[in-house]
This record gives structure tokens, sequence and C-alpha cells, in this order.
């Protein structure tokens, strides 16, 4: 009994040692990292670089974002590395939610595009930018100053013309062929334009449809992008225990996510993608 009790300790000993071993790729310096084996400088280096710009990894996986990171490597650093513990939120009941609670379960979503990114690219995508409108009107205004011009021309051909010249005993005579001509060119400016150019009001009423258009376009893809923030949130704080409800709810973001995407031109998708996340 008292062998049984001695390797049942060494075994639990063994165990927290190895936990005590794994390293969080959210927290982990780089002398951690390169300590792993297989991560030199420059993976270290871009592991650190990318939860900095993009935001913390969301799990193991999540190390597909490293540009250096490969397959065999990742396999090799599983057993050695998490991902996420150190953002987890617990919750006591009755007591009041913190705003680093908070905080932390927005922060897992920092590596997707802002809604001010994705209201760029819908904006983009439709060319509903009104900068648009201003490039237009400056034209309407400076059409006036282009001249308008008229070419108009006369001329004659004469044949009939003949000279006689004497010189000693013996007359000359020459036939003359004569051509004259005149051209006319004339430009002129309509300076009443200068004041009140009739295109600007065809540039204004589009202005308006323009800016209703886009106005139309950052509402819905606003509306759709923080109805899935809301759905992601819903799915991993209260994960659903109805399998057909969790799968309602999945589909639910991948049409979200699908809508978003069709509305940027494919831009969100390849964001999503860049930044370690499956679209669908």
């Amino acid at each position: 009994m008292r062998a049984f009790f001695v390797v049942a300790f060494v075994v639990a000993l063994a165990s927290s040692s190895r936990a005590q071993d794994v390293v969080d790729v959210n927290t982990a310096t780089r002398e951690q990292l390169e300590a792993l084996p297989g991560i030199g400088a420059k993976t270290a280096s871009d592991i650190i670089r990318e939860r900095e710009e993009n935001g913390p990894y969301g799990s193991v996986d999540d190390l597909n974002r490293v540009p250096s990171m490969t397959a065999g490597l990742l396999a090799k650093m599983r057993p050695l590395v998490r991902a996420g513990t150190s953002d987890q939120v617990v919750i006591t009941e009755g007591k009041v939610v913190g705003n680093e609670s908070v905080r932390k379960v927005l922060q897992r979503y920092a590596g997707e595009p802002t809604v001010r990114e994705v209201q760029a690219a819908a904006v983009e995508y439709y060319r509903v930018d009104p900068s648009l409108i201003d490039s237009w009107a400056t034209r309407a205004r400076t059409n006036a100053l282009a001249p308008q011009f008229q070419a108009r021309g006369w001329g004659e051909e004469r044949n009939d013309i003949r000279t006689v010249s004497q010189t000693g005993e013996n007359d000359i005579i020459s036939d003359t062929d004569r051509s004259a001509g005149r051209l006319q060119l004339q430009a002129t400016w309509d300076l009443d334009r200068l004041i009140f150019e009739p295109q600007e009001m065809s540039v204004a009423r589009e202005g308006v449809r323009i800016a209703n258009l886009r106005d139309r376009v950052t509402d819905e893809v606003t509306r759709r992008y923080f109805e899935r923030r809301r759905l992601q949130i819903d799915v991993e704080l209260s994960p659903p225990n109805d399998l057909a409800d969790r799968v309602k709810k999945e589909l639910r973001l991948q049409e979200l996510t699908a809508d978003i995407d069709a509305a940027t031109g494919g831009w969100f998708g390849e964001k999503l993608k860049h930044g370690g996340r499956s679209p669908y």
C-alpha cells in the first residue's frame, strides 16, 4: 500500500511539473518562446508581433496566424503551450460584473476587423464615397471655364489666268493656276455659366442619392456586424445544451458572416482568414 501511494505521489508531482512548464503564448516572453523545441528567434518574434498587432490567440490552433508557423512545428508545440487561459473570465454569482471582465471577453475578438474597417470596405465596394460627389461638383463648376471652339474656312482656285511676256522677237505664253483660302478659328466663353452651372443641379441630386445609399449600406453592415458579435459572445458565455439550438446558432453566425462578406466584396472573409479565423 505504501508503494502505491509513493507511485501516485510521483505521478502527481510529474503532472504538476509538466503543467507548470506549459507556456501561455499570450503572455510568454521572447526567451520563454525561444526555449521551446523548434522555436528560434524569428518564430518567437513572429508570435509576439502577431499577437500585438492582431490580438491574443484564442487557441493553440490559432498559432496558424503566424507566417513562419508550420504544421509540423505546431504539432511539436501543442503539448507544451496553451492559449486563452490568461483571458478566461470567472464570474461569481451575486457579484457585479466588472469592466475588466467585459474587456477580457471583447478582447477575444481583437483580431477581427473593426466595425469602422467593415463600414469603409462596404462604402468602397459600393462606390458611395462622398469624395466622388465633391469631385463631380468641382468639375461641373469649372466646366464653364472651358471655351467652345468654332472653325470656318473659305477658299478659291483659278486656272484660267494666262500671262504673255515678250523677250526679243518671240512671245512667251504661260498659264498660271492660283489658289487662295482663309481659315477662321473662334473661341467663345459662356460667362453666365460661371455664375450658375445647370449641371450642378444634377450633381446635387446625384449627391443626395449616393448619400442615402451610403447611409443604407453602413447601417446594414453595422447592424449585421454587431448581431454577429452578440451571437459569438452568446455562444461562448452561454453554450447551448441542445444540439439543434447550437446548430441553428452556428448557421446564423455563418449567414451573418456571409452577408458582411458579400457587402464588402469578399474583403471580410479574407481578413478573417488572414487572422487565422475560418469565416465559415
